[in-house]
């Protein structure tokens, strides 16, 4: 659900209570999770909200995609992985960047498909995950496109033009975008 405002008071019986004022969008799944309450013991997660990214500029990147990998004589898969991994972001857990580390000679691709070896030693290999694509903010997967477009530009594929870019942007970012 959405909302704003969020308040803290306390009932007339003293007990503490939490408001959130809700957007229009989320008032009938509000009603039915208080329809359906039961008395329990719920755990709340309260996060600020980001836009989630355009399934027009998700469907615009993987086209560019397809693209590059015609154009590189590559698959799909090879080309976003390098995308991600030139262009993306580290995947991180309360800001700090989220590593494995693996016994030497385990594949870690064969697992996590955007990650990147950064150190090891003779038993073990530490690698640096990005996040995938789905997992990203609307600012993150924004400078993603932006850059695939250059990279896509570079390789003579045609995009689309730059008036078309620009609303994309748009759309994906509300203005957030990276130059």
């Amino acid at each position: 659900m959405r909302g704003k405002n969020i308040g803290l008071s306390r009932s007339y019986g003293g007990a503490w209570m939490l408001s959130v004022m809700l957007n229009d969008a989320s008032v009938q799944e509000a009603k039915r999770l208080v329809d359906t309450q039961k008395d329990a013991d719920y755990d709340i997660v309260i996060r600020p909200h980001k836009e989630k990214r355009s399934l027009t500029a998700n469907s615009y990147f993987h086209a560019l995609c397809g693209k590059m990998a015609t154009v590189l004589e590559s698959d799909i898969d090879s080309v976003k992985k390098h995308l991600v991994l030139s262009y993306g972001v580290p995947a991180e857990s309360d800001g700090v960047p989220v590593t494995i580390t693996l016994p030497k000679g385990v594949k870690a691709e064969d697992y996590y498909p955007y990650c990147e070896w950064i150190f090891g030693d003779s038993e073990v290999d530490t690698y640096a995950l990005m996040k995938e694509t789905h997992r990203m903010d609307t600012k993150e997967f924004s400078a993603l496109l932006s850059m695939t477009v250059r990279e896509c530009k570079d390789l003579g594929i045609e995009t689309l033009p730059q008036d078309e870019l620009d609303r994309l942007y748009a759309q994906i970012d509300k203005g957030l975008r990276h130059q």
